[in-house]
């Protein structure tokens, strides 16, 4: 069973970056498709770094009762990421060369 829902959480997980990575793509031109990916990135590890030390000082001060909260958390992330992306970008526009949205039919 716990080998399962692993499998199911690993799984989700993968289908999330995946989806993640080529939404850069499909919304930036190509000359800013690199720039963009890469800021995120570094974005993203400076989170991971302050969400690290955050979360090991509150695991030091609460013991095993935090990680109910840490596993919360994590699990929230993902529908509030989605819900900030499309209030973001309602209809995820693409961009053309100049950087200006392209109009849709």
């Amino acid at each position: 069973m716990a080998v399962g829902l692993i499998a199911l959480a690993a799984a989700g997980h993968q289908a999330w970056s995946a989806n993640a990575f080529t939404l850069a793509s499909d919304v930036f031109p190509k000359k800013a498709t690199a720039s963009v990916v890469g800021i995120g990135g570094m974005v993203g590890a400076a989170a991971g770094l302050a969400a690290d030390l955050g979360l090991g000082k509150v695991l030091d001060q609460s013991g095993r009762k935090g990680y109910f909260f840490a596993f919360l958390i994590a699990g929230l992330l993902y529908p509030l990421c989605l819900l900030l992306i499309h209030l973001i970008m309602p209809r995820m526009t693409p961009l053309g060369e100049d950087l200006k949205p392209i109009p849709q039919p």
